[in-house]
């Protein structure tokens, strides 16, 4: 049986458990903060550059190809859709930290 004439295949989108973030940041990703300006809160994420969603559809940054990116928010959704239009613009190296924020604050509580 022959494949059909055409394929698509589609990658999920990468996905970083909160129990790995340790581990991860010794690959030195930039770790970016989706959220819209209201919902910021410096130094929720250590080190984390805010460059919100709109500005990312927007491609309104400087965000480097050559890196990992991490992308977090407050539950992982916009984060998500900030990594899809990233990819869609050729970053390949681009992680969505699972659950966001409050997953994490929930396995830092050990709950």
């Amino acid at each position: 049986m022959r494949a059909p004439a055409f394929c698509f295949i589609v990658e999920a989108m990468r996905t970083l458990k909160p129990e790995l973030l340790k581990s991860f940041l010794q690959e030195n990703p930039v770790v970016v903060d989706v959220r819209p300006p209201g919902q910021y809160k410096p130094g929720d994420l250590e080190g984390a550059l805010h460059i919100p969603l709109s500005e990312i559809q927007q491609g309104s940054h400087n965000l480097p190809k050559d890196r990992p990116l991490l992308l977090v928010c407050e539950r992982g959704v916009l984060s998500e859709l900030a990594g899809l239009y990233l990819e869609a613009a050729g970053y390949e190296q681009v992680y969505n930290l699972e659950g966001g924020l409050q997953k994490l604050r929930k396995v830092a509580e050990g709950q």
